[in-house]
């Protein structure tokens, strides 16, 4: 297990540095990020640094082959079953202040709802269940990248869309909550690579609840800042500051749905420099994110 975390730590950090893959092979081998468990965390490290895209990489638990190409949201949606998730009640490029250029998407049955795997994984070593444990009937995932630099496109956010049951809703909340509290500050041991040689290291994370209550039914706003690891036997940083990432969970009726922001998509604050959305604007798209859930929720709004 210990391992495992030591993975998943170097996948955060390795993505902020990734070149990532061409529009066309991200959409080819796009798998949801609900899918990508911490214990194929290491396989994901492999699949972004041989240039397949941190999407090849997913939570199932086996290894995934891949896959056929996903289609980019279609103009005009067709009717959707009376639980299915229409496109309806995503969000769109139109609501993201950010300029996309790329929209992948792929829908599922019976997916496990996750939060943050990293997270996840300090709540496991600390004795509190797992956001996991609600499983949803139907879902429905989307990501959407930047324009292409170079033939690389790195993701703006991702969005998973969730329908279970109402009080599996509410206990999820509930469950974000001690996650947070008990993982408010965590040390995750490793190893990293220093003058030629392997060293000991230890990462510091720290997880907080920028607001709550600003969308939906319920709905709370995360922060995940880590520090880059530093060497335990005396203490030289090694890599770079990986970016602070934020993380929207909001239920509307029996939906809920998380939406993650990639690198450098945040504006600078008093913590880490870097473009993008501030807080308002992170919060002006959780309301967007619950007026589109609307559409579908039951009970609609």
């Amino acid at each position: 297990m210990r391992e495992d975390l030591h993975f998943v730590d170097r996948l955060h950090r390795d993505l902020g540095g990734v070149r990532w893959a061409e529009p066309a092979e991200i959409r080819a081998r796009a798998r949801r990020r609900s899918r990508r468990t911490a214990t194929l965390a290491a396989t994901a490290v492999l699949a972004v640094l041989s240039g397949s895209g941190y999407l090849a990489a997913a939570r199932s638990g086996t290894p995934v082959p891949p896959a056929p190409p996903v289609a980019a949201v279609p103009s005009s949606t067709a009717a959707a079953g009376p639980a299915e998730i229409p496109w309806e009640a995503m969000l769109s490029a139109r609501d993201v202040r950010l300029k996309t250029d790329v929209q992948i998407s792929e829908a599922g049955l019976g997916e496990a709802v996750r939060v943050d795997p990293l997270l996840e994984a300090c709540g496991r070593e600390r004795g509190v269940p797992s956001a996991a444990a609600a499983t949803s009937r139907y879902s429905r995932s989307q990501t959407l990248l930047r324009p292409a630099v170079d033939g690389a496109a790195a993701p703006v956010l991702t969005q998973d869309v969730y329908r279970i049951d109402p009080a599996q809703g509410r206990l999820l909340f509930g469950t974000v909550a001690v996650l947070l509290d008990a993982c408010a500050k965590w040390k995750l041991t490793g190893s990293g690579q220093l003058g030629g040689g392997t060293v000991a290291t230890v990462t510091q994370h720290r997880w907080e609840r920028s607001v709550s209550g600003f969308a939906g039914d319920e709905s709370v706003l995360l922060r995940h800042v880590s520090l880059a690891p530093v060497s335990v036997a005396d203490g030289r940083t090694l890599g770079k500051l990986p970016p602070v990432e934020a993380t929207m969970v909001v239920r509307v009726g029996d939906l809920v749905t998380v939406i993650t922001t990639g690198p450098n998509t945040l504006q600078a604050d008093d913590t880490r420099p870097g473009p993008g959305l501030s807080q308002a604007d992170l919060e002006g798209l959780g309301r967007t994110a619950a007026g589109r859930l609307c559409v579908a929720a039951d009970p609609r709004c």
